[in-house]
């Protein structure tokens, strides 16, 4: 077996709160999707998924400041 690998691919790592996570990004060069029209689409797809039903969080998921937030 043949494996097709995709050599068009970067590596993106950030540290959230204790956790730090490396995620191999992978780009088509043939695709007709923007990333704004894919992240829609997921949405879109969840949204449909939970029937539309949306909750309140009772605890905060984080527990300091994003590191991106302005002071």
């Amino acid at each position: 077996m043949v494996k097709n690998e995709n050599r068009n691919f970067s590596y993106m790592t950030r540290r959230i709160g204790g956790t730090t996570y490396k995620v191999k990004v992978v780009f088509n060069d043939t695709g007709h999707e923007t990333m704004e029209d894919k992240i829609l689409r997921i949405v879109r797809n969840e949204a449909l998924d939970n029937d539309g039903k949306c909750d309140i969080m009772d605890v905060p998921q984080m527990s300091r400041q994003s590191e991106r937030s302005a002071s």
